[in-house]
């Protein structure tokens, strides 16, 4: 391998843990509710950082938007929207599970059906060949497995921890409720997440236009990206501002001490733009095949990150050693189903 796909394969890594990072300030945020962070980083993150690089890098992007057709628009906007429903449920999960199982569980999901559904809308010539679906499917059973031992992983970490801290019945049975219903919000992201990948799908008739207007390969996605997470935005606005009005919360945004607050939601966009922009350009170093092989790096590199940080956060302090080599044992079913999926689907 020489220089440049090397190097290529290292931004791709580079980008994935960045965005495996992503919601870690989250957790240095003090005296705000999670709707006054969540909204926060989302208004930077859908409605900013994509409109700076989008119309700082696209020639005549009005006319690539005057000139698409509404399906496009309306196709990538949408899927946009639902992307920005399992944004929501992504924060939620990462929430109720912590860093290290949330992403664990939501990239594995995520990475497979966002993989798997686009091949449905493949032109005929373009099909995949039988021993690929199967590959696929296989990829797709050590999903579900990858899954179900994170999963185990989480109740033997919370069996460990209640021992360590002899929490009462009451609170056990709660912790045990919160569990279930983490796992439960986390599936569903890893079932939403996908829409981005529909989005991006659809919606590169965007890109296209913009590439024949003279973008930079690796800046002709900017056009499509701002419009879909300008579309995300929109659930995740709507849903941050019902918990603001219900909580009766938007008032911590002016309490004393929180200005670093809007430091960390600015860092948590950032780290989530610059992985995307990361893997963009290192896809772009390692040439035809950097689709195939930056994806599933990035992937990886999203969960393996989100793993040593949850670590070094404590999330999993008191956790017994079965605990920790099942979480393993899970998170390497779930980065094994990414390169099965993602390798069989691009042959």
């Amino acid at each position: 391998m020489n220089g440049a796909p090397f190097l290529g394969l290292i931004m791709a890594m580079l980008g994935g843990g960045v965005q495996g990072a992503f919601v870690l300030p989250m957790k240095y945020m003090r005296k705000w509710r999670w709707e006054n962070g969540w909204l926060t980083y989302t208004i930077i993150c859908c409605l900013i950082l994509p409109w700076i690089l989008a119309l700082g890098l696209t020639p005549s992007i009005g006319k690539i938007y005057s000139e698409a057709s509404w399906s496009v628009l309306m196709a990538t906007i949408g899927f946009g929207a639902g992307w920005g429903v399992g944004s929501i449920l992504f924060g939620l999960g990462a929430s109720y599970l912590g860093m290290a199982m949330g992403i664990a569980i939501i990239t594995g999901i995520n990475a497979c059906l966002g993989t798997l559904f686009p091949i449905f809308f493949l032109p005929r010539e373009k099909a995949l060949s039988s021993s690929s679906i199967w590959t696929i499917i296989l990829g797709m059973v050590i999903l579900i497995v990858g899954v179900a031992i994170v999963s185990y992983a989480g109740r033997l970490r919370e069996l460990s921890q209640k021992k360590a801290t002899e929490l009462p019945e009451t609170a056990a049975s709660t912790t045990k409720k919160s569990l279930f219903l983490g796992l439960v919000i986390c599936i569903l992201a890893g079932i939403f997440c996908p829409m981005m990948n529909f989005s991006i799908f659809f919606g590169k008739p965007l890109q296209d236009a913009a590439s024949a207007l003279g973008a930079a390969q690796y800046n002709a996605g900017y056009v499509l990206l701002a419009l879909a997470v300008t579309g995300g935005a929109v659930p995740q606005i709507i849903y941050c501002s019902y918990l603001l009005s219900r909580n009766k919360s938007s008032g911590n945004f002016r309490l004393p001490g929180t200005g670093i607050n809007y430091f960390h939601g600015f860092m948590m966009a950032f780290y989530w733009v610059l992985g995307i922009v990361l893997y963009a350009f290192g896809t772009f170093v390692m040439g035809e095949k950097g689709a195939i092989w930056g994806w599933p790096l990035f992937l990886s590199w999203t969960i393996i990150v989100a793993n040593i940080l949850g670590v070094i956060t404590k999330e999993w302090k008191g956790a017994s050693k079965k605990a920790f080599l099942m979480m393993y044992i899970g998170i390497a079913c779930l980065i094994i189903a990414i390169l099965i999926v993602i390798t069989a689907s691009g042959r």
